[in-house]
């Protein structure tokens, strides 16, 4: 057992989250590593690996001895801005809560992506893909990244929070600012980058608490109204203007990036793989399974974090209290001990959704439902509309290099104009 900083297993020399090779496929950090060292320590990132899918599900799963607590607390928030955004605020980021706290904010949330709303929700997700579609479908070629998979995507959380068509600017900057905020606990941000994303942050909270007020008496089934609108035992509102802004900035990070990530790999997938995807233009009952496979094989997050709140022993290396854990989900969704040749992307997997990319336990993805019947019609109504679509197997693939979330800025597809269809 090593139970001493100084005999900690040391970073495996594959382990480099920025490198090309990780960014294009980051379950190929973990292929020898997984084997040979399970579990190791990464000093400048002050926090434990942890690789094995059993060992990563151990960690999702126990909430009590892995608390989310240390992903907000560590977030420095500039002194300039703490009259409007503090550090105590910044504590109660979904991602960083346990319960019972966390579980209320769910239970609350919970109610704006239920299956009934999700489920009228997306004819409306068709039909802003078919008029995103119409505007580049006679182009013969397009930057889909931004013309198409966050183009959809901000739409629909636009729809899901029914937001006036003026903040949308503001709102498709949110999902990056957000997601620098996070990062800036380990990845700590420079100036002048540090006050610009802090100035447009707090501006956002700030006008999105104001919503919050307008929609404390709506009755409507939007999200903001949702939560808004929620009381508790005394008749009071459930959660404060400022919690209500801070949890809807972390869903218009999670619920535009992310699905417009997977959407985007799908492409990716489907073009190196064309037995699939005719297979998929023969069936499409199999759309729901190009997306889950998807996500097995390339999860838009590569990690989640933890901290250990008690001594705990995983695979043999025992991990202090205190100290922070990120589950690599990334290559638990690709063990081998679990999935049959789990590099080949397989869209005919016995249990597609079998896999770690929304989590597990009580911090499974919230919105869920959302990413799935979202990124699963948006690949779906692309290829239908432009069926020669491909992205290029040498096309130039750049991301916002963060650990935690590397952000794919473009990918551009070719087709033949001459065979789009009508919607």
């Amino acid at each position: 057992m090593t139970d001493t900083f100084a005999a900690r297993p040391p970073v495996p020399p594959e382990f480099d989250p920025l490198s090309p090779a990780a960014l294009l496929d980051p379950a190929s950090m973990f292929e020898r590593t997984r084997t040979e060292e399970p579990i190791f320590w990464h000093d400048l990132l002050g926090t434990w690996v942890v690789t094995g899918r059993d060992d990563v599900e151990k960690v999702l799963m126990d909430w009590k001895a892995f608390s989310c607590k240390g992903n907000g607390g560590s977030i420095p928030v500039p002194e300039e801005f703490t009259s409007s955004v503090t550090s105590h605020l910044m504590s109660h980021i979904s991602i960083s809560m346990d319960p019972p706290i966390h579980t209320e904010m769910r239970r609350i949330a919970q109610r704006g992506f239920l299956k009934p709303v999700i489920d009228a929700l997306e004819p409306e997700i068709v039909e802003r893909a078919h008029r995103i579609i119409d505007s580049f479908a006679d182009r013969g070629t397009a930057e889909l990244m931004e013309e198409y998979c966050l183009e959809l995507t901000t739409q629909t959380l636009m729809a899901l929070m029914k937001l006036p068509a003026e903040l949308e600017p503001m709102m498709r900057q949110l999902r990056d600012d957000h997601f620098a905020v996070l990062a800036s606990g380990r990845e700590p941000m420079e100036e002048p980058r540090r006050t610009e994303v802090w100035t447009r942050y707090t501006a956002a909270q700030n006008r999105l608490r104001e919503i919050v007020r307008e929609r404390r008496e709506s009755t409507e089934t939007d999200l903001i109204s949702v939560m808004a609108s929620a009381k508790n035992r005394d008749g009071e509102p459930a959660l404060s203007d400022e919690r209500v802004a801070l949890h809807l900035c972390e869903f218009s990070a999670a619920g535009t990036d992310t699905t417009a990530q997977g959407m985007a790999n799908a492409l990716i997938f489907l073009s190196r793989n064309e037995e699939q995807l005719a297979e998929v233009q023969d069936d499409p009952a199999l759309w729901p399974t190009v997306f889950e496979e998807t996500l097995r094989r390339r999860p838009s997050a590569p990690f989640a974090s933890r901290q250990a709140t008690q001594d705990v022993e995983l695979s043999g290396v025992t991990i202090p209290a205190g100290d922070m854990v990120w589950v690599a989900l990334a290559s638990a969704n690709n063990d081998p001990d679990h999935y049959p040749d789990p590099k080949q992307w397989n869209i005919h997997r016995d249990e597609p959704t079998d896999h770690f990319a929304f989590t597990k336990g009580r911090h499974t993805c919230l919105g869920q439902p959302l990413g799935r019947t979202q990124g699963t019609a948006g690949i779906r109504v692309l290829l239908e509309r432009l069926p020669s679509l491909r992205i290029a197997p040498d096309a130039t693939q750049d991301f916002l290099p963060m650990i935690m979330l590397p952000i794919r800025r473009s990918l551009t597809a070719t087709w033949d104009s001459s065979d789009s269809t009508d919607r």
